[in-house]
């Protein structure tokens, strides 16, 4: 089958939206600590630094890999700098995002990531079409085309490079997605305030796959299962906005909250179950 070598984006893109920011909601009563996208992808970041060991694979090509990870999510950084009022009076949560806004994100973090490297832009792709389609309520079936083409394209020009034509084999292409997907997957239960134990998804060791578990118990000590990092302990950090109460009258009161909130920093100790 011929390949493709040109990928063309269907038309609109991040230009034909205007979007407001959507944030992670930290439980902190009275109100909560919002933790924006891009912050929580630093979180992700450190996490990645760290991946790899005698037992879970590193990331090959490494700075490649940990781009995306940065990148993941960097749609966001285009976004008004104000949360958005939900329905129930509370702050608009990243998972209650409608689903007409999700594509113009994904789309719109795949460019960013491709005018840093073609490879970062692959992994970042592959991670937006994971994310579109284990949306179960819309298929996002023109956009996964779209991005199906995009990383042809993509694969087609990387194959010919010494570089990265190893990359792309099964084995290595599956231990870097993975840990894009995985590392968001961490940095979001986290920033989530998640309690007891979450299966985040499949671990590729150098062995087999296993699922990766997580454990959190009370305060911010969490425990991952099995161990994917370097060491025996790594502290994590993201900065968020505290913010004094829960509900809003209006999307004016939030904003004012918003404006004035106090800038906090949560970490987490992570280490092995």
């Amino acid at each position: 089958m011929d390949r493709p070598t040109q990928w063309s984006p269907p038309p609109g893109g991040a230009a034909a939206l205007r979007y407001t920011e959507s944030v992670i909601l930290h439980p902190n009563p009275p109100g909560v600590i919002a933790i924006t996208q891009s912050a929580h992808a630093l979180m992700a970041f450190q996490i990645a630094e760290h991946w790899g060991n005698r037992h879970t694979p590193r990331p090959s090509a490494r700075s490649e890999v940990l781009a995306a990870v940065m990148l993941h999510d960097s749609g966001w950084d285009r976004a008004d700098d104000r949360p958005r009022l939900a329905p129930d009076g509370g702050v608009l949560a990243f998972d209650a995002l409608p689903e007409g806004e999700r594509e113009v994100i994904w789309r719109s973090s795949v460019e960013q990531a491709r005018a840093r490297g073609r490879y970062v832009a692959f992994l970042v792709s592959s991670h937006a079409s994971h994310l579109a389609g284990a949306l179960s309520s819309s298929p996002h079936a023109a956009f996964l085309a779209a991005e199906a083409d995009r990383r042809e394209a993509l694969r087609a020009s990387l194959e010919v490079d010494p570089r990265y034509a190893a990359l792309l084999g099964k084995a290595t292409d599956t231990v870097n997605t993975s840990i894009v997907r995985l590392c968001d997957a961490l940095a979001v239960r986290l920033a989530m305030g998640t309690r007891g134990v979450a299966e985040i998804g499949a671990l590729p060791t150098r062995r087999d796959a296993s699922p990766l578990r997580l454990i959190c118990a009370e305060g911010r000590l969490a425990r991952l299962d099995p161990w994917p990092l370097v060491g025996r302990s790594l502290d994590v950090t993201v900065d968020g906005r505290a913010l004094l109460r829960e509900r809003f009258a209006d999307e004016a009161s939030l904003h004012d909250d918003w404006t004035h909130a106090a800038d906090v920093r949560l970490t987490w100790t992570l280490r092995p179950a």
